[in-house]
């Protein structure tokens, strides 16, 4: 019998996280400052490595036919840097390579970069688009409503109220939760999102920060830095209009999003709720939005709550929803909770007390309102018009202000250019409670197209569906 062949197996992950950690040690001798970003990032490299490890548990092994590259093997590989902007090779240095960004090379390049970047869709969005989606709702479902109350909770209000009332001896305290995993759309690794009310200042609202709110974030950034074991610090982000502390609660697992000013995500999130509750389909399609969002990228620049705001208007168009305004007209305003300028009440309803049709959640009821979804957006004309929850209807943007309620106008009056919502952007998608807040104010030319591109990617892949009866 002839000699048997092995081949030689390495993983290109092996390799560049053996470079990595090379370079790393390297650095860390020399470079022992920390910063947000790097912060940001080690943690980006910590949640990847997590779900890389869960996703793929199946082993290779050195058997009679292969072998795995050991690591004294990888010794002879190195990294070199290419600026892509100016097209300048730096060399093996990652100190020059850094050098280079933080000098913010001016060369241009012959186009923008992003803009020639062709957009795909990724097997594993493909995969999404097609899926049975009685499986993807049943798992993910599933795992949404565990998520709305769980025991953890509790264990991180109690530990954060125990670190806080020391430094508060005379102030009232009490912790709000809102976001995703309270409106039912959260997923395993989404963070919590808390108010955190000092001094009873639920209803004050500052379009930013005061000096009075960054004090206490400081004071409860460096408390927690005092515990380690329980509150490991992931980043403080106190230049934001609403700044919070990002703080990973070490006895839960679970990441936090901590702020001390603005509790209209609470409102918010009650608002939300609300709709989900009495037309289901809006929360089955933000579940699996969200998903898509994270498959194709766009949760960088895209936050949930945008595009549940997106579902919100979509079906209020189809009139299936009824408007923020509509919900908002029919209170007690003697007993309405206004935060600061912002009313922020709103009577609950049933579909039936509205005249308006219950749209039914089976699979391919939900994957033909997606296909809509995308449809619609594509033909919307953002140039023209606002996504806008509040009044439900299509809104031209020269005519948003004028058909904005008396609150709106009597706030951004006394100082127009700082208390005006932000027009002149890639997109408008108005909040519904807070008015003045265009929520992708921060999406540029570049990532609006990358969006409108992958949804007409998205179109082509989902089935046509006729509609159920």
């Amino acid at each position: 019998m002839g000699e048997v062949k092995v081949q030689n197996y390495l993983n290109p992950i092996t390799l560049e996280a053996d470079l990595f950690v090379k370079t790393f040690e390297k650095l860390s001798v020399n470079f022992k400052y920390i910063d947000k970003n790097l912060i940001q990032t080690l943690n980006r490299i910590m949640t990847s490595i997590e779900k890389f490890l869960d996703q793929n548990n199946q082993e290779i092994v050195n058997t009679e036919k292969s072998r795995l590259v050991e690591r004294a093997e990888m010794a002879g590989i190195e990294q070199c840097y290419r600026c892509s902007k100016c097209k300048m090779d730096l060399g093996k240095s990652i100190e020059r390579a850094a050098e280079h960004v933080a000098k913010q090379c001016n060369k241009k390049a012959p186009k923008s970069l992003r803009q020639e970047r062709p957009i795909a869709l990724s097997k594993k969005t493909k995969s999404l688009l097609t899926m049975d989606l009685n499986k993807f709702f049943t798992d993910h479902l599933l795992i949404a409503d565990k998520l709305k109350s769980i025991p953890e909770y509790e264990v991180i209000e109690t530990q954060l109220l125990s670190l806080v009332k020391p430094l508060f001896p005379n102030e009232p305290l009490r912790v709000y939760r809102f976001g995703s995993r309270l409106t039912g759309i959260g997923e395993r690794d989404s963070d919590v999102d808390i108010f955190l009310d000092i001094g009873d200042t639920f209803k004050i609202f500052e379009n930013r920060a005061s000096h009075g709110t960054i004090e206490k974030l400081n004071k409860v950034f460096k408390a927690m830095k005092n515990v380690p074991k329980i509150w490991k610090i992931v980043v403080k982000v106190d230049k934001a209009r609403v700044p919070i502390i990002k703080v990973y609660n070490d006895s839960t697992g679970i990441e936090c999003d901590i702020g001390f000013s603005n509790s209209l995500g609470v409102i918010n999130t009650k608002l939300v709720e609300h709709i989900f509750e009495i037309q289901p389909i809006a929360r089955y399609m933000c579940l699996f939005l969200k998903k898509w969002l994270h498959r194709t990228g766009l949760n960088e620049d895209y936050s949930t709550y945008s595009i549940v705001l997106m579902v919100i208007y979509f079906l209020q168009m189809r009139e299936v929803v009824p408007s923020v305004e509509f919900l908002q007209k029919r209170i007690d305003f003697n007993k309405a909770i206004s935060i600061g300028p912002w009313l922020g009440s709103f009577v609950s309803c049933t579909l039936n007390e509205i005249k308006m049709d219950k749209v039914p959640t089976t699979a391919t009821n939900v994957q033909m309102h997606l296909k809509l979804f995308f449809e619609y957006y594509l033909q919307f004309e953002f140039k023209t018009n606002v996504v806008c929850p509040y009044l439900g209807k299509l809104v031209k943007i020269e005519e948003l202000e004028k058909q904005m309620p008396t609150w709106y106008k009597y706030y951004v009056e006394s100082s127009p250019a700082d208390r005006k919502i932000e027009l002149k952007k890639a997109m408008i998608v108005q909040d519904p409670i807070q008015l003045n807040h265009n929520v992708t104010k921060g999406v540029d030319e570049f990532r609006f197209r990358d969006l409108i591109e992958y949804m007409r990617l998205s179109t082509q892949i989902i089935p046509t569906i006729k509609k159920e009866e």
